[in-house]
């Protein structure tokens, strides 16, 4: 970006407006949609700075489905075809009963015809690496944000006593957001029954399990995952309760995962009796209720600080990213804050906040307990035409939030 703009923060402000090549603009949180809304700013013209919780970014982690639309945003930014190499295309997928009866077949081939791309399965870690090295923006571990004041000119405080004052504020900052805090006020997470359990299992896949997903729907559970390679799969499952009787022993959920998911359909006990104990994820069944708006004068909300969703749609990351390119297009369009904040808010707002509300209402109906409901609805689940699924998939690769005008170093190609 070339030339000097004028960014002004809010009309109450007019007097201070700054005459600056492009706004100090900083994002907290270098998750997924942190590293997107950086890498969406950048392809813009500006220059963020990013701030991370974590001490070092890991190669540790669960898997990931970047599902069509998120990968149409990856394309914008000029990096579908390195996450398609990076990752594993998915040919298909299916809903199955725990007796292997298989209740939906999905042709993931209709999303890649149709769209230029379909679904990629990819471990988080490759995901972050990509977007990190695709990111000329510093970015400053070991940030934690405790307090947002100001909301003109925000301050952001870090536990490790730092500070910093920029003109722009992007809260990426996860589920437990403390920058919500500063805009939607004593929001707190709502919690669902149950737990979800994460890994990468290594198990060397069947042939026809290699470009597949599959999820079983059971009583009071919900397992499956995808591939990530001929020998590793990303695996999750969900439970009512936390599993492990001897919470003191951390190889107790492994043993307490393969008797309850052992007798369920391949390639579900292979890949959960190859479970490390070590590399299981165990986490809250929670996500964040609507809120009233998502920014605060200099300050503006994305990801899973805005409208964190259960994880039944495979949607929460796919959302943020969508909010990135969004939020970055607003910013570069609109000369004052304010006004790019209604917009970006206006465009995302009621798309996320029905797929969470999506979200949350397949969670309840996947993690049916009563034997009678599970079988009712898996009957139900077999009746209902696959036209009518394709639709559902169609709409929602084909209504992705992309602005019109594309950023530069886009078109990565499908």
């Amino acid at each position: 970006m070339t030339g000097k703009r004028r960014f002004v923060v809010g009309p109450e402000r007019t007097d201070m407006e700054e005459i600056r090549e492009s706004p100090d603009i900083a994002v907290v949180g270098g998750g997924i949609c942190g590293l997107t809304t950086a890498l969406a700013l950048e392809r813009r013209g500006f220059e963020p700075a990013v701030f991370e919780a974590a001490s070092e970014y890991r190669p540790v982690g669960a898997g990931i489905l970047l599902q069509t639309n998120a990968l149409l945003v990856f394309d914008r930014l000029g990096i579908a075809d390195r996450l398609r190499d990076a990752g594993v295309p998915l040919d298909g997928s299916a809903i199955c009963a725990p007796s292997g009866n298989v209740l939906k077949r999905f042709d993931l081939r209709f999303e890649r015809e149709r769209f230029g791309h379909g679904f990629v399965s990819i471990h988080r870690a490759d995901l972050l690496r990509i977007l990190l090295d695709e990111l000329d923006a510093e970015v400053r571990t070991g940030k934690r944000c405790t307090e947002v004041t100001d909301p003109e000119r925000p301050i952001v405080r870090f536990a490790d006593g730092t500070r910093v004052r920029p003109d722009v504020l992007v809260g990426a900052d996860g589920i437990d957001s403390a920058v919500r805090e500063f805009v939607a006020p004593d929001v707190e997470p709502r919690s669902m029954e149950g737990i979800v359990y994460r890994a990468i299992a290594e198990a060397e896949l069947p042939e026809r399990y290699r470009t597949r997903g599959v999820e079983v729907w059971g009583e009071g559970t919900y397992t499956g995952g995808a591939p990530l390679g001929p020998d590793r799969f990303y695996w999750f499952g969900t439970a009512p309760e936390r599993l492990e009787s001897d919470p003191s022993d951390p190889r107790e959920p492994a043993a307490t995962l393969r008797e309850r998911f052992g007798e369920f359909p391949d390639p579900v006990p292979g890949v959960v009796g190859s479970l490390d104990p070590d590399a299981i994820f165990v986490t809250d069944l929670d996500d964040v209720p609507e809120l009233e708006r998502w920014h605060r004068g200099s300050v503006v909300l994305a990801g899973d600080a805005a409208h964190a969703m259960l994880p039944f749609g495979g949607q929460g990351a796919a959302q943020g990213v969508e909010d990135a390119l969004a939020l970055a297009h607003a910013i570069d369009t609109h000369g004052e804050l304010s006004s790019a904040f209604r917009a970006y808010e206006t465009d995302r707002k009621p798309r996320a906040d029905r797929i969470r509300d999506e979200s949350h209402r397949l969670g309840t109906v996947g993690t049916i307990e009563s034997a009678l409901g599970t079988r009712a609805r898996n009957v139900a689940v077999g009746l209902l035409p696959d036209a009518l699924f394709r639709r559902f998939r169609q709409r929602r690769a084909s209504q992705t939030t992309l602005p019109e005008s594309p950023v530069s170093g886009s078109g990565s190609g499908g």
